[in-house]
């Protein structure tokens, strides 16, 4: 019969049988020795551990001489688990996967868009808007995000406001700027008409 035939059988024969008492105490003893944290991270951001083809894995094991175990993908609540013998090196590590996750988590903040809802008395629309968008205009160009007024037979004082989300906030400010100096000339204009009417009915 061919070797190749026979080395299956010997390989599963092997595993059946019980360790030396050399080689427990050497199992043993690593485990002892060894330190172990867990970080845990959401599951989809485990790519930015691995890196493209494992090498920020490699990477942070060779740099700290550790071992990282990342769950495999879809797996649930499972996490991140550092070992080494170096309890230095394993806290180092262990505080650079977690730089890592925090930097990802920011890089998709502000490249993710987002919508934020304003509220504008629907009487100052029009003012704020602008005649032909001559107000609102230069705040999305500038900014690079859309302002969504409600239509008018729409009686909602909601404004939508979608982009990034720094560019969004500016946004918020600047048409808060708008609003209120819309509200300050109508308060004038207002002002000057009661002052007319007073002067008219003397």
């Amino acid at each position: 019969m061919p070797i190749e035939k026979l080395l299956p059988v010997a390989v599963n024969q092997e595993k059946s049988r019980p360790l030396p008492p050399w080689m427990s105490r050497m199992r043993a003893q690593w485990v002892e020795e060894t330190v172990s944290e867990t970080v845990k991270a959401d599951n989809c951001l485990f790519g930015v551990i691995i890196g493209p083809g494992g090498s920020t894995m490699k990477e942070l094991q060779v740099k700290y001489n550790i071992r990282v175990l990342v769950p495999r993908k879809g797996s649930k609540d499972e996490p991140i688990i550092v070992e080494g013998k170096d309890k230095t090196l394993v806290k180092d590590a262990v505080l650079r996967i977690k730089a890592l996750i925090a930097e990802e988590k920011e890089r998709r903040r502000v490249t993710t868009p987002v919508s934020q809802t304003l509220c504008i008395p629907k009487a100052l629309h029009g003012k704020v808007i602008g005649l032909k968008g001559q107000n609102i205009r230069p705040v999305t160009q500038a900014l690079k995000i859309k302002i969504k007024f409600p239509n008018k037979n729409d009686n909602s004082d909601e404004v939508t406001l979608t982009g990034l989300p720094d560019q969004v906030d500016q946004g918020i400010s600047r048409l808060l700027n708008l609003r209120g100096s819309q509200s300050r000339e109508g308060q004038v204009q207002d002002n000057q008409s009661l002052g007319n009417n007073g002067q008219t009915s003397q």
